[in-house]
């Protein structure tokens, strides 16, 4: 088994949502922080233009930024940090283009190493000349470059708050799972989130449950109706070692014991199939299968028992009727569905067999009887195991069988991804219908 640590994983899922956001959040704070502060400098530079533009004389003028003073041609007349004689033209300086065109310009340029810009504000005045005022400002790098200590110093408290809430929460999510009542999940008080999880625990035991009553009756059912065979077996034996029975009596109990053990062996036969539907073992592979075949085969092999009842089969097919599908097992399963049609016929009673294809992709095998009929309230069970209708005891139905067929039915169709289903009328018959998908 693979196992995983929940605390490390809250702890990194606590740690990358939170590192994120923070981030995002220094990201944002340093880029408003930023542009507040340039703003306010190129409104400080704005108003210090604007007192200049007043001056004539710049000699005597004390400022923390830096001065310049250039005629319409672009030749500089005055720089407070240089001498105007040696610098070029600023004729072709965006700031001095935009203040020549709009009479005013607010321009920043990045030095050549992206640590620092430069913000210009340029004023057109009335004597000719264009005043500049400029100052220097470290880009946003160099203020996060700046604050790496105080990130790392932070980064490293999330790391250690990070690891104590997963070690907390874990131990709560832990706590609280352990303290769920795995027999009575849903009475339990836990986290919503949980929900799907108990609803699941709930399902299980009630399929658990279930399961187990199955078996205690499927116990009782196979302890009953194994019982009943091997007492006349018993009661036979025992007669004929008295030595007390005559030879015709002799042939008689005979023929009883080799029919009551055939009937066990048809039961036990019937319960190792159904055994091996419910645990799917069937190690046959799937193959291409004609239903109409399968369907002649089983009415060739129940024509004498029909007979012997006098109920006539009459048999439809569509046009290749081809399914995917274990032959012995879909053969068993229409072999069932068309000897109960007869077994619990009425006298001249009629069973019709008829395999039509619905849409493009499924062929429906249906088997109607004119039989005695199922109850409402019975259908739903007829499927069970052991299950019998009562009407089918009566003394007009009774017939000999292991109460296995329809479960062989139920689970060979289940097996098969394959619908079953069932119409009928008490005293009028019934309607047995199995819907296979079509091969492809």
């Amino acid at each position: 088994m693979k196992k995983k640590s929940l605390t490390f994983r809250i702890f990194i899922n606590t740690l990358l949502v939170g590192t994120a956001v923070y981030f995002v959040c220094a990201v944002l704070f340093t880029d408003s922080f930023y542009r507040y502060f340039e703003n306010r400098i190129l409104s400080e530079l704005e108003n210090e233009c604007d007192y200049l533009s007043l001056l004539t004389d710049f000699s005597n003028v004390k400022s923390e930024n830096r001065i310049t003073v250039i005629d319409f041609s672009g030749n500089v007349i005055f720089d407070s940090l240089a001498d105007s004689s040696t610098m070029e033209n600023h004729a072709l300086r965006s700031e001095f283009v935009e203040a020549m065109k709009n009479g005013r310009a607010k321009i920043s340029r990045y030095s050549s190493t992206m640590l620092q810009k430069t913000l210009y504000v340029a004023k057109k005045t009335q004597n000719q000349t264009v005043i500049r005022v400029s100052c220097q400002q470290y880009t946003a790098g160099v203020l996060v470059f700046a604050m790496s200590q105080s990130l790392l110093f932070l980064l490293a408290a999330a790391l250690i708050i990070s690891g104590i809430a997963a070690s907390l929460l874990s131990k709560k999510i832990v706590q609280s799972i352990g303290s769920i009542d795995f027999e009575n999940p849903e009475q339990n008080e836990t986290f919503v989130e949980f929900a799907p999880f108990i609803k699941r625990i709930a399902d299980e035991n009630f399929e658990k449950n279930q399961r187990e009553e199955i078996r205690r009756q499927f116990s009782a059912n196979v302890t009953h109706e194994l019982k009943t065979p091997l007492t006349s077996i018993s009661g036979f034996a025992e007669i004929m070692k008295s030595g007390n029975a005559d030879e015709k009596t002799m042939r008689s109990f005979s023929e009883d014991i080799y029919r009551e053990t055939q009937r066990m062996i048809e039961l036990v036969n019937d319960i190792l199939k159904l055994s091996k539907l419910d645990e799917e073992s069937i190690t046959m592979e799937k193959e291409e299968i004609n239903l109409e075949e399968i369907c002649r085969d089983s009415i060739q092999s129940l024509q004498s028992f029909a007979k012997s009842k006098n109920v006539g089969i009459s048999f439809e097919s569509c046009e290749k009727p081809l399914i995917d599908g274990v032959p012995a097992v879909i053969q068993e399963m229409t072999f069932n569905l068309i000897e109960n049609a007869v077994k619990y016929n009425k006298e001249n009673g009629s069973v019709f067999v008829k395999l039509e294809k619905t849409g493009q992709e499924y062929v429906c095998l249906s088997v109607k009887d004119t039989g005695i009929g199922i109850e409402e309230k019975e259908q739903e069970r007829i499927f069970e195991r052991f299950y019998r209708v009562e009407k089918s005891r009566s003394k007009t139905a009774r017939t000999h069988g292991t109460g296995l067929g329809l479960s062989i039915v139920k689970h060979g169709a289940k097996y098969h991804n394959a619908k079953v289903s069932v119409k009928s009328t008490l005293g009028e018959g019934s309607e047995f219908r199995v819907v296979f998908s079509l091969k492809k």
